[in-house]
């Protein structure tokens, strides 16, 4: 699984872009809100990707959000939902307008989305309204951490530590004060598998 790339922009189309990666040339679809951000400047950029295989075609998308990619795959485990139809939901709505729309079950703002019938918007709210209600609030953890936190790596990189802690079956909560017990410099220092060995120890502290 290709999860992340960073190269330069030598090309853009109404679907996407041509990123350049040390010489390789990779064709990354993305939604209007993200293909709309990005300007040929020659400056290097991060595209958190996802690669979809197909019996005849292999297709790579890419958003410049972590969070919104992680949006897409959420959206692609509902039954019906392929990466095209994903990706027109998250051209017509940003990532946290559409967490709120299916957590308030709002069906006709997404039947208001082409290709958008009313069974699938159903489908969507029904599937995803309880997951999209724990993603607001990992958001939301991470936009407090922000406040207190320099640097975008280290939003990330406290993102990556509440996600792994709730893969391996600890509430939101606990996640959330694993985290608040975290050193600064643990965070600036970057090491990602001592930032999640850390926090459970942290929440071993608290048994």
């Amino acid at each position: 699984m290709i999860g992340q790339l960073k190269g330069y922009v030598i090309h853009r189309w109404d679907q996407g872009v041509v990123l350049d990666v040390n010489g390789v040339g990779y064709e990354v679809y993305m939604p209007d809100s993200s293909l709309s951000k990005i300007i040929l400047d020659k400056k290097e950029i991060t595209l958190y990707t996802h690669l979809v295989f197909k019996e005849d075609n292999v297709s790579l998308f890419g958003f410049l959000d972590r969070f919104d990619r992680d949006i897409f795959r959420l959206l692609l485990e509902v039954s019906g939902v392929g990466p095209k139809l994903a990706l027109s939901l998250l051209s017509k709505l940003s990532g946290i307008e559409l967490l709120n729309v299916l957590a308030n079950e709002d069906v006709r703002r997404l039947q208001s989305i082409h290709g958008v019938g009313k069974k699938t918007a159903a489908r969507l709210c029904v599937d995803l309204r309880e997951r999209a209600k724990k993603f607001l609030k990992i958001k939301e953890g991470i936009e407090i951490k922000s406040l207190s936190y320099k640097s975008a790596l280290e939003d990330r990189l406290i993102d990556d530590v509440i996600s792994a802690l709730l893969n391996l079956g600890y509430s939101y909560k606990e996640a959330k004060d694993a985290v608040s017990g975290l050193d600064l410099d643990e965070i600036s220092n970057g090491d990602i598998k001592q930032l999640i060995t850390n926090a459970l120890k942290n929440l071993s502290s608290k048994k």
